[in-house]
């Protein structure tokens, strides 16, 4: 095969590797643009216990990182899963304290498997129906503050047939429901194509 036929080949090869790690490496959550986003792949690197697969995709409130900011820890992520949940208070309870515990601790530099040096994070959930709960988590700020945190959460539920998927997006902050905030976060949707 001469040059000039490979050429084009590999450009055409190369593109099409590139179109498809930034196909898989999209935020999924629609979110204004000035919201900072991750995309994280399961098993998530800080909560290796939680026993799920796929994709976790979060947006960052502009103030989330500034202790008194009104949007301080305000924040939404959403967990595209492969494998049914089986959500219930308990099991959210349970999984939001370990993601916590996890978190905090890498951040703060500790081992997981010892001591912390700070109180670990105790979750409280409500079932509203058997797509939203409603709930707590008090934890510790290790990014910024360094102090103990209360923040509320809204959880949505979905699942998609056409996909096969879970979707389990957790809205949070330490502000009270009828903040402002809340009015962005709820507004912060999973881009989805599911025909259910």
């Amino acid at each position: 095969m001469s040059f000039a036929k490979t050429v084009p080949f590999i450009l055409i090869a190369l593109l099409f590797i590139q179109c498809n790690e930034n196909k898989t490496n999209k935020n999924l959550l629609n979110a204004p643009e000035n919201w900072r986003g991750e995309v994280i792949e399961f098993p998530l690197e800080f909560a290796p216990s939680l026993q799920y697969s796929g994709i976790e995709y979060v947006r960052f409130a502009p103030g989330w990182g500034k202790e008194g900011n009104l949007d301080y820890f305000s924040y939404v992520f959403a967990w595209d899963l492969y494998n049914d949940p089986q959500l219930s208070t308990g099991k959210l309870e349970s999984d939001i304290e370990t993601y916590f515990d996890g978190l905090m601790s890498v951040v703060s530099g500790e081992n997981q498997n010892s001591v912390p040096s700070f109180s670990r994070s105790k979750a409280f959930f409500e079932k509203v129906n058997d797509s939203v709960y409603i709930g707590k988590v008090l934890t510790h700020d290790a990014f910024t503050s360094k102090k103990a945190v209360s923040l509320n959460i809204l959880v949505n539920y979905s699942f998609c047939k056409q996909q096969n998927n879970h979707f389990v997006v957790f809205m949070i902050s330490p502000q009270g429901p009828e903040h402002q905030i809340w009015k962005t976060l709820k507004k912060i949707n999973l881009e989805q194509d599911c025909l259910n």
